[in-house]
């Protein structure tokens, strides 16, 4: 159970919650993903979901992290309106040990987008990335916190999830 203190603009987690977070993250990374996570490899994909789609490029720095971006673009037209939309979101991901094909993963991503004005925001997050082969990766994870900067404000649950695949070249 998580209990979240909210006061003025900040948000405070209780310190039994803290620790319990930290043992649960520390018990996952013990041990990294080395059996079919692409390493030293650049990427490719495409990522569709609830907060944007988008294409992205990515590189595995090791089996366990992968650094990448996403950029999206959507140019939409209606009864004499017209609207642009422009999104980027540099990410991070840490793999986290799993079975040889499917590995769990925490990500975190900056997001600019701009549409009637740009907004930025922090996500934070999980989920899991199946490898059919060293090369491609289907995934799919769910955004836990977003907190915008601005404008100010903060989601937490199940905020955007999101499916894709890439595909790293040899």
């Amino acid at each position: 159970m998580l209990l979240f203190i909210f006061k003025g603009n900040g948000m405070k987690m209780s310190t039994i919650v803290k620790c319990f977070c930290v043992a649960l993250f520390a018990t996952f990374c013990f041990e990294t993903a080395f059996a079919q996570s692409p390493d030293k490899q650049m990427g490719v994909g495409v990522t569709a979901g609830t907060a944007a789609s988008a294409a992205h490029m990515c590189y595995a720095i090791s089996p366990a992290f992968h650094l990448g971006a996403q950029f999206g673009i959507d140019l939409a037209s209606s009864g004499g309106t017209s609207s642009n939309s422009v999104y980027f979101a540099p990410y991070g991901k840490f793999i986290l040990a799993g079975t040889k094909d499917f590995k769990p993963y925490f990500f975190g991503a900056f997001t600019v987008q701009s549409n009637n004005g740009t907004t930025t925001s922090l996500s934070l997050g999980g989920g899991g990335e199946y490898f059919a082969t060293k090369n491609v990766g289907v995934f799919g994870h769910i955004t836990i916190i977003n907190i915008g900067f601005s404008p100010s404000y903060s989601h937490i649950g199940i905020v955007y999830p999101q499916v894709g695949v890439e595909w790293f070249f040899n």
